[in-house]
Formats: structure tokens, C-alpha cells, sequence
């Protein structure tokens, strides 16, 4: 989480930087000294350097370490650097991307940095270290490293006129899969380098900076700010910002009491405990909802429609024929009947005769051929009248389907 340096931060980088207490001097080279001192819970050691610049002022390397523009020209491992914006005139957030040997990817920081300057004759200080920002989140190709603690103070040497101390501490995790015994290694001789970079850079800065067509230094001078103002909101943990987010405003309602009644209520039979319903597995809007149980309804089975038995074509002819058979020798007996009992009429008409004569072979398929084609149209009927009834009943029990769910209380 990003927080406003104080006072207090700046009085603990001094202790820090004049303290050896528990640290362990690693490398003394004429004006230079490297100590390194570990660090409870974690594998990477913390570095610190003192040293000496006899012909740069304070006031100088003070702005090469700010001036974003000229770090682009001496910084030889910066791959990106970007000012992301301003908390106050005093800190600020910004990118920075470095290089590394190979095969090792290069690492990126996101890193706010705070600055004191105590005037003339007195200490300037610039303090940073890693924040979270929701706008420059990991990115592919880079291995986002962590930074700890950076600090650097510089101090006006009285015995030199244009002299100044530089007094550096640092405590970085690169990520990845770096062991920590090489990377606290590699550090006493990358401290060393890094100072003899900087004092480089500072003894050409004038020179260079008189040829800028702006001689703007917002960190001095405030009015000459042109970054955006970001919000302490923007560089919260998503964690921290949901947390943050979660905490109630307003107080909870107390549960209402019941109020009590002159006029007795008659007494409810007692029901049967229902067992709980199982829960489901997954959430939805951060409620679990309950499976449905519905009872075993006594639903009419669909009509189960058989195929129509169909007679073969001889066997339908024979069976009209004997029918046929039958009707007239019972005719016959019963017109014997009656010739007996009455004479004879010699004058019968033709219809008669015509009506009484067994029907021909080819009226009786053609009766056939009527029958099967009534009952295809029957089993077909039969069979639309059936999928209705089932298309009708599956949308009944969607219907009380969805009526179960709208009656659900959350």
C-alpha cells in the first residue's frame, strides 16, 4: 500500500545509513565502502554504501537523480521509464524497467519515491520503494521485482568546498527463480559500479542540462510540476481495496419484537419436521440456492397408439364372399317360405333382380381398398392427438417449473 512519507520515514533512513550495528563490511576501496547485513524472514541481503565525491556538489547529484530526461543518457540498463503521476509536490509514482544479463528476463518496478531537501548547508534525502498500481499491473516479457527499500542521503562535506558524501542502502527481491546466494553476491560489485555511474553522470549534468531548451526541476520548483495528480486509492492491493470497500456505513436493523395480542389465537397442529434441503456447490450473486424437490405427481401416461392389424387382400376377399354366401341362401329360404304360401308373381323387375345378385370381385376390392385408407387416417389422427398431448403436458411442467424458482425467497 502507498503511503505519504513523513518525518519519521526520513530520521529512520538516517539511522539506517550511519548505524553499522549488525552489519558487515564486505568491500573497502579507497572512498568506498560496501557493508551487507541480513534480514530476518527473508533470503536476500540488505546493501549499503558509502562514499565520497570530491568535485560534485550535493545539489547536483541530487538532480540526476531526479531528472527523468538526462537518466535516459547515463543510465545504460534503462529499458522504460515513465512518470505515472503525483501524490503531492513531494511524492510521486513512476515505471522503471531495467535490463539484465542474459538469460535472465528483464525486471520492471513500479516505485513511488518521496523526497526532503533540508536547504543549503543541510540534507537532502529521496526515499522509494515498490507500490501496486491498478493501471500498470505485470506484464508479459518482464518479471515485476520487488523493492523493499531505496534510499540515498546526501550530505555537504565542510572540509570540501565542492565536495559532497553520498550514503546509499538498498533491499531488493528480483523474483523469479534467481538463487539468493548469487544475487547476494552479484550485489558487491553491482553497489560499486552503480556508484561509479552516478558520480559520472553528475560531472557532466551542468554541461548537458544548459543545452535543454527547458531548464524545468519540478522537484524543486513545484510550479513547474506537469504530471498528472493521482490518487493514494489508485496504488491499493486489490485485496486492500475490496477490504476497504466491505466495511458497513450504516449500523445493522434490530430484529423487530412481536407485539402481543389480547384475543387468543387458536393453537396450530404441530407439522412435521422437513428434512434440510442439500445445498449446491456453486454460488450465484453470493447466494447458494437450494435444489428443488418436487413430489411424485400422477400423471396420465400418453396414449400408447398400436399399429392397426391389417387382413391381406385374399383373405378380406374370401371373408366378403362367404358373408355374401350366407345373406343369400338365407334369401332363398325365406322366399321358399313364402312361394308356398302364396303363388308365384311371373312379373319381377329387374332391379330386383339385380339387387339380389352377389356383388362382383372388383366392387369388393374397391370396398377393401376404402377400409385400409379409413384406418391409416385413424391410426394417424390417433398418432398427431398423442404428441399434442405430450407437447401440451411438457410445457405444464416447465410452466410449474419456472413458478417454483419465482416463488424461491433469497
Amino acid at each position: 500500500m502507498a503511503r505519504i512519507a513523513d518525518d519519521s520515514d526520513f530520521e529512520a533512513l538516517k539511522r539506517l545509513v550511519d548505524n553499522h550495528d549488525g552489519w558487515t563490511l564486505e568491500l573497502s576501496k579507497s572512498d568506498t565502502q560496501v557493508y551487507t547485513r541480513p534480514v530476518p524472514g527473508c533470503n536476500f541481503n540488505m546493501v549499503k554504501i558509502h562514499t565520497e565525491f570530491t568535485d560534485v556538489t550535493a545539489d547536483t547529484v541530487f538532480d540526476v537523480l531526479h531528472d527523468p530526461d538526462y537518466r535516459k543518457v547515463w543510465d545504460s540498463h534503462m529499458l522504460a521509464s515513465e512518470e505515472i503521476g503525483i501524490l503531492n509536490v513531494n511524492n510521486d509514482v513512476g515505471y522503471y524497467a531495467m535490463s539484465c544479463p542474459p538469460p535472465l528476463k528483464p525486471r520492471d518496478f513500479v516505485l513511488q519515491r518521496s523526497w526532503l531537501d533540508t536547504g543549503p548547508q543541510g540534507e537532502q534525502m529521496l526515499l522509494s520503494r515498490s507500490v501496486p498500481h491498478k493501471q500498470y499491473p505485470p506484464k508479459k516479457g518482464y518479471v515485476r521485482a520487488m523493492s523493499y527499500i531505496t534510499g540515498f542521503v546526501l550530505r555537504t562535506d565542510a572540509h570540501l568546498k565542492t565536495g559532497c558524501t553520498l550514503k546509499y542502502v538498498a533491499h531488493c527481491d528480483p523474483q523469479g527463480t534467481l538463487p539468493p546466494w548469487l544475487v547476494n553476491k552479484v550485489t558487491h560489485t553491482l553497489g560499486p559500479r552503480m556508484v561509479k555511474d552516478l558520480k559520472k553522470a553528475a560531472l557532466g549534468y551542468v554541461s548537458w542540462k544548459q543545452t535543454q531548451p527547458h531548464l524545468r526541476k519540478p522537484w524543486r520548483y513545484p510550479e513547474e510540476i506537469r504530471c498528472p495528480r493521482i490518487s493514494i486509492e489508485d496504488c491499493l492491493d486489490q485485496c486492500e481495496a475490496s477490504s476497504t470497500a466491505l466495511v458497513p456505513t450504516t449500523s445493522t436493523p434490530t430484529p423487530r419484537q412481536p407485539v402481543p395480542s389480547n384475543n387468543p389465537q387458536p393453537s396450530q397442529p404441530s407439522t412435521p419436521t422437513q428434512r434440510k434441503l442439500p445445498q449446491l456447490k456453486t454460488q450465484t450473486n453470493g447466494r447458494v440456492l437450494p435444489i428443488l424437490h418436487k413430489k411424485a405427481q400422477s400423471t396420465p401416461s400418453s396414449p400408447v397408439v398400436e399399429d392397426s392389424k391389417f387382413l391381406k387382400r385374399d383373405e378380406l376377399l374370401k371373408l366378403r364372399l362367404a358373408e355374401q354366401l350366407e345373406k343369400e341362401e338365407k334369401r332363398k329360404q325365406k322366399g321358399d317360405g313364402k312361394d308356398a304360401s302364396s303363388p308365384k308373381t311371373n312379373g319381377t323387375s329387374k332391379e330386383d333382380a339385380a339387387r339380389d345378385s352377389p356383388k362382383s370381385i372388383k366392387e369388393l376390392e374397391k370396398e377393401a381398398k376404402a377400409a385400409a385408407k379409413e384406418s391409416k387416417k385413424a391410426s394417424k389422427a390417433a398418432a398427431k392427438e398423442a404428441e399434442a398431448l405430450a407437447k401440451r403436458e411438457k410445457k405444464e411442467k416447465g410452466l410449474t417449473k419456472r413458478r417454483s424458482l419465482l416463488n424461491l425467497k433469497f
